[in-house]
């Protein structure tokens, strides 16, 4: 069990809900739906606030050790150097909102939100921050509905996964222009993609908004090779007595941990995932009271403390 050991509005407007936290460096920072980036130290003390007009902010990353990248229904993605005042802009050619961000190195990665136009309606957009007047490529047939998640390969930063609310999980490598080239593998857990990642170097994980939790292989099998099945957790509310799935984060040491809620018992649960071989579920470490009844959007992990931001306009910090 752990202890909140101090918790901050960081001086939101009431009814302000906070719904993503990152970390460059010795500096933290959150975005709320007051459209604010609130820059903090570890001990929750306010460093900065920017508020883009009309922003929309809806994605929060780490870029480096000193910037943030934010991005919203603007279309224009903003790098925050905390040194600064001010911040670089990039911008979405066709001025569509973006809904998913992520970050390695110089590269930047964006999805856009539907307009429910069809296909060629949301794209993937790589920028290279050294020379980005124009998105290096923008993959736009994959995916048919809102991109909510993107993440490169941990040691492949040409290969990068996409996720979206159509249900489907795209690999691409980026190193080729053409996207029927560029797509490698298509994974389809069936539901709207809440979250998903690389678990391992040849292994994604794919958490749904209706909570089914599945692990896939990510090798293509040889040619007449059935492929290997994903390993299917089904719903995780009853096998973690939750409510709801904040996401899976990991440790500074690596160690995958799945997050999750229950607002009725005001319980955030923090659950190591084992394995790999099988996987599994381990110990699992409550934070009492979480954020009482409202639902948490974002946790992150340090080395001894764990950070999360709500619905209650909080950010809270907890200890063993």
């Amino acid at each position: 069990m752990a202890k909140q050991a101090g918790a901050s509005s960081l001086v939101t407007p009431p009814d302000t809900y906070l719904y993503a936290l990152a970390r460059a460096g010795g500096c933290l920072a959150t975005i709320g739906s007051d459209d604010a980036l609130r820059l903090f130290d570890p001990a929750l003390k306010p460093i900065a606030t920017a508020q883009p007009r009309n922003a929309g902010l809806s994605c929060l990353e780490a870029f480096s050790t000193n910037t943030f990248a934010t991005a919203g229904r603007d279309g224009i993605i903003r790098l925050w150097d905390t040194r600064a005042k001010q911040a670089t802009q990039l911008a979405e050619p066709q001025g569509r909102s973006i809904s998913a961000l992520a970050c390695h190195e110089h590269l930047i990665a964006a999805g856009t939100e539907s307009n429910k136009e069809g296909l060629g309606d949301v794209s993937i957009l790589l920028y290279d921050t050294r020379n980005s007047a124009v998105p290096l490529r923008d993959y736009a047939e994959s995916h048919t509905d809102t991109i909510t998640q993107l993440a490169f390969h941990p040691s492949q930063p040409n290969v990068l996964l996409s996720g979206s609310t159509d249900g489907l999980v795209s690999i691409f490598d980026v190193n080729q222009g053409e996207e029927e080239d560029a797509l490698q593998q298509v994974l389809n857990p069936r539901s709207a993609v809440h979250c998903a990642g690389f678990l391992t170097t040849d292994q994604a994980y794919v958490l749904t908004t209706d909570e089914q939790f599945l692990i896939y292989p990510l090798q293509e099998p040889a040619e007449g090779v059935e492929p290997a099945p994903a390993v299917d957790f089904g719903d995780l509310r009853p096998k973690l007595n939750c409510m709801y799935a904040v996401g899976l984060m990991r440790q500074p040491d690596g160690q995958p941990i799945i997050t999750c809620g229950h607002t009725g018992q005001q319980t955030l649960s923090l659950v190591q995932l084992t394995g790999p071989e099988p996987w599994g579920f381990g110990q699992a470490v409550q934070l009492l009271g979480a954020h009482g009844e409202e639902v948490v959007r974002d946790v992150l992990l340090t080395e001894d403390r764990a950070y999360s931001c709500g619905e209650d306009g909080q950010v809270r910090v907890w200890r063993q």
